[in-house]
């Protein structure tokens, strides 16, 4: 069997379906990974075959698009402007012109998605996959198998799911553009509703990643439920954790992307770490150095550089984290409860679900302070039902089917279609 892989220029998007890439290898399967040739590093580093022809969405862009939306209609929560769409740096309203920034920028990105998605059908063509497995944004696979008359299955990397929002901080004023922002509306107000209509209507199968305790809600395809295995990228197991020493021991991570899309007026690590320390906690923590920069790290706290989150959290007592689906999903794995502070309004009501099960809590990261993150951390390392109900997710998350007996359920997918290989598609 062939399976073309697909996926948007994003690490936390792919690194999920990595494990399946490794166990159709080991099963005797083809994997091929359509990808932009940024990511060639990433997916060879995972020991998966790239093959760069996308020209895809630039999803650092796009994420930073909608905070300045968020910041034009007034529901912006941070009190610095979020960062410049391209630069990164803190947005001028009074030099910046949204309006035609968008409409400059979306009509260039139409041409570029138009673009990659024709690159990844000649691809399809030429290959001739028997399944194509694409990530919620790599709006090239649903066509890509359209063209090589296959398959396609949508592979979640967390709790989000295709009618969840992917929007960031919520237009409450009822601006419908920067609300409700669902992949599908998010790609029709980009490249029309018809493309959309597309890609989202191929959606046939879904690989899901969550214990049903979290998982989203999918109004269309069949869900396959798969148990999530950690990727965190490269890296070897850390010789130097200190032992325990008695106190409670918390993970404190802070990701590559939440000071990007969100600026420094989110880098809360400062605050996290404090919290923690003034609990008597010892601190593991994986940030970037630059996410540091001009703070002094007290003595009980020990970073790690370039560490697997997987490798560091068995042991710990807590984790806390700002809601990425990798950090939120390897901790239902090695059933450490959680505290996360969500950047965007829609990640609040996603790690709102892991509160309800019972094995963490939420405090939005535009409103977190130091105390309100002791408080947090000392109900979740002093009251025995956060660790029980985290360990009971975690069970039952080791009772989904593994990515090696999802092979025998793609295998048989595949062998169910027959259908011809399209000569044409235009897109």
């Amino acid at each position: 069997m062939r399976v073309l892989f697909a996926v948007s220029s994003w690490p936390g998007h792919y690194f999920p379906m990595v494990p399946l890439g490794w166990a159709l290898r080991a099963a005797g399967h083809e994997v091929r990974v359509l990808c932009a040739p940024s990511d060639v590093g990433g997916l060879t580093g995972a020991g998966l075959t790239p093959v760069p022809v996308l020209d895809t969405l630039d999803v650092t862009q796009y994420a930073r698009v909608f905070n300045v939306g968020s910041f034009y209609l007034g529901s912006w929560p941070y009190p610095e402007p979020p960062p410049h769409p391209d630069t990164g740096e803190p947005l001028d309203k009074d030099t910046f012109d949204f309006q035609q920034w968008w409409e400059t920028t979306s009509a260039r990105s139409r041409e570029r998605l138009h673009r990659s998605i024709g690159s990844a059908q000649d691809y399809a063509r030429s290959w001739r996959p028997d399944l194509v497995i694409h990530d919620l944004v790599a709006y090239e696979g649903p066509l890509a198998a359209e063209a090589a008359g296959v398959p396609a299955i949508l592979h979640l990397w967390g709790p989000t799911g295709p009618d969840d929002g992917l929007d960031t901080i919520d237009g409450s004023n009822g601006n419908e553009q920067f609300t409700s922002a669902t992949a599908m509306r998010t790609l029709a107000e980009l490249a029309g509703q018809d493309l959309a209509e597309r890609i989202y209507g191929r959606t046939e199968y879904v690989l899901d990643p969550c214990p049903d305790p979290v998982a989203p809600a999918l109004r269309r395809g069949q869900r396959l439920p798969m148990r999530y295995v950690p990727y965190n990228g490269p890296g070897a197991e850390p010789a130097d954790l200190p032992e325990r020493s008695g106190r409670p021991r918390v993970c404190v991570v802070w990701g590559r992307s939440g000071t990007r899309t969100f600026g420094e007026a989110s880098n809360k690590l400062p605050q996290m770490i404090e919290a923690a320390t003034g609990l008597g906690a010892e601190v593991l923590l994986l940030a970037l150095r630059e996410d540091l920069r001009g703070y002094d790290l007290p003595d009980t706290v020990h970073p790690l550089v370039e560490v697997p989150l997987h490798l560091v959290l068995p042991g710990c007592d807590a984790v806390v984290h700002y809601g990425s689906g990798g950090a939120t999903m390897t901790s239902v794995v090695a059933g450490v409860p959680q505290l996360a502070l969500p950047l965007a309004h829609n990640s609040t009501l996603l790690t709102g679900r892991f509160t309800e099960a019972g094995c963490g809590l939420t405090v939005p990261n535009y409103e977190a302070d130091v105390p309100s993150l002791r408080a947090a951390l000392e109900r979740l390392v002093g009251e025995p039902s956060f660790p029980e109900a985290a360990r009971d997710l975690a069970a039952i998350a080791a009772g989904m089917p593994t990515p090696a007996a999802t092979v025998e359920t793609l295998a048989e997918i595949a062998g169910v279609t027959t259908g011809p290989v399209v000569g044409s598609a235009v897109v």
